[in-house]
Parts: structure tokens; sequence; C-alpha cells
């Protein structure tokens, strides 16, 4: 949190992208709701398992206010045509909502790499300006391949890891927010129910986020590593051929390749697994929801 924080600094200078990049979110998260209670009871009213509302509801600071309100349009709009007619116009209404939702999802991205390159480029100056600022002593102690590592690999992992957890602090609280809200006005002992699942699975899934962390901070050392033999290879060239070293360096230099390979592998491998863990546990939930929410129902 303190990495993030001082990252943080670095986008004041880029507020405006912030901005923009919150309202479009905004605008997604409400089109993509939309959509989706959109088509629920619509297709509910058509299939003839919810009783339509022919007579406008009185207005009121209810939940059952704004739900009889909404059946009674589609409702209306059922009646005025047929079903088939009807489901075809909800089903143009709702992409043209999805479209809408992934098109304000695209300019919400389209600000948001404004302020990660803008953040990339200042960090990669601010860094190069305190190399030239060092003392020579510095570098007789630190090796250069660490140096040019700080200045290329290490910066880029921070637009890769940092800076995208960035975009899901602006996005996320927004989409929970809001969807919060829904599922609150449908039904809060689900809401609740789901508060005390959730937890579980994003513990499982931060503990292959922390392991991944760390086999990424070793990779980033052992490519220090290699393109500091790879500087002291090309400088000390004549040496090695004068006293016909070559193969010991190359198999110095293979086993430093194998060892990066191997937590490059290993790092690959954790990526790959966080994604079908994290959907698998999704979808527990879900399932537990559904079957929650079906017995409150029977």
């Amino acid at each position: 949190m303190k990495k993030l924080k001082k990252i943080l600094q670095y986008a004041a200078p880029y507020k405006r992208f912030v901005f923009l990049n919150i309202v479009f979110n905004i605008f997604a998260v409400v089109f993509e709701l939309l959509s989706l209670l959109l088509f629920i009871p619509f297709l509910s009213l058509i299939f003839g398992t919810m009783q339509p509302v022919l007579e406008k509801p009185q207005f009121a600071f209810t939940k059952e206010y704004l739900e009889n309100l909404f059946t009674y349009y589609l409702s209306q709009q059922i009646d005025g045509t047929d079903k088939t007619g009807a489901l075809v116009l909800v089903c143009i209404l709702v992409a043209a909502l999805f479209f809408l939702k992934n098109l304000f999802r695209y300019l919400a991205l389209y600000f948001i790499s404004g302020l990660r390159n803008g953040v990339v480029r200042d960090i990669r100056q601010k860094v190069y300006a305190k190399i030239l600022s060092l003392p020579l002593s510095f570098f007789s102690n630190e090796r250069k391949g660490d140096i040019i590592a700080r200045l290329t690999n290490d910066v880029q992992e921070i637009e890769w890891s940092i800076l995208t957890g960035i975009e899901m602090v602006f996005r996320e609280p927004i989409a929970i927010l809001l969807s919060l809200t829904v599922m609150i006005m449908i039904s809060p002992s689900l809401t609740l129910f789901a508060f005390i699942l959730l937890p579980v699975s994003g513990f499982i899934i931060g503990k292959i986020g922390k392991s991944l962390r760390r086999t990424s901070t070793k990779g980033q050392n052992k490519m220090g590593e290699l393109l500091s033999f790879i500087e002291e290879t090309i400088g000390g060239l004549r040496i090695i051929k004068a006293f016909t070293a070559e193969d010991y360096i190359f198999k110095k230099f293979k086993d430093l390749n194998n060892e990066y390979k191997r937590l490059l592998l290993k790092m690959s491998r954790k990526r790959d697994l966080a994604s079908p863990v994290s959907e698998f546990l999704g979808a527990l939930v879900m399932v537990a929801l559904v079957w929650y929410g079906g017995k409150l129902i029977l």
C-alpha cells in the first residue's frame, strides 16, 4: 500500500485523466447494470413467470415503487405489440446498452493510458536524473546490469503491475458501490450471504497474487545479474580470449540464463493459474448464491 501511495504522487499532474476515467467508468457500470436489470424482468413477463402491472403505481421513495414502475412500462410495451416483436425490441435495446457500456469502458481506458504512460515516463526520467547525480563511488560497488535493469525492466514492471492496480482502484469502487446498491435493493439477505462468501475466494486469490509478486522480484534480480554478466563479458572480451576462457564463460552464462528461464516459467505458470482459479471460485460463489436465492424463493 505504501508503494501504491508513492506511485500515486506521480499521478498528480494527470488529474484530468483521472477525472475523465472516473466519469466514463461510472457510465460504463451504469449501462452494464441497466442491461442486466432490463433483460431479466422482460423475459419473465414474456414467458409468464411475472405478473404484469397494468396501472401506473403511485409515487413513493421505495424499492417496490421502482420495481412496479419498471414492470409497468415493460408491460405497456408488451401489450402494445406481439411477444416476438417485443423480444426483438428488448434484444436490440440490450445490445445497444452493452455497446454503450463498452464504448464508455474504452473511453475510460483511453484516458487512463495517458496517466499510465505519463507516470512511467516521469519515473524513468527521475531514475535517470538520480543516476547522473550519484557519486562515482556508487558505480564501483554496483553492477551496471542492475542499474540498467532498474531503468528498464523495473520501470516497465511498475506499469504492468502497480499502474494496472491504479486503474482498478479508480474503477472497482464505482462498480462495487453501484452493484451493491442494486443488490441491496433486490435482496438484502442475498447480499449479506454474498458478503460471507466473497472474502474466502478473495483470500485464495490474494495468496496467489503474493506468490506471483515474490517470483517476479526474484526474476527482476536475476535479470539484473544476467545483464551485468553480459556487460562484463563484452567489456572483458579481450581478457577472456587471451586466457581461452570462452567455454567457462559460456557455461556460466548458460547457467544464469537457465535460472532466469526457470523463474520466468514459474511466474508464467502462476499467472496462468490465477485466471482459471479466480473464474472457478467466482463460479462456486455464483452457484452458492443461486442455491441460497432459490431457497429464499421456494
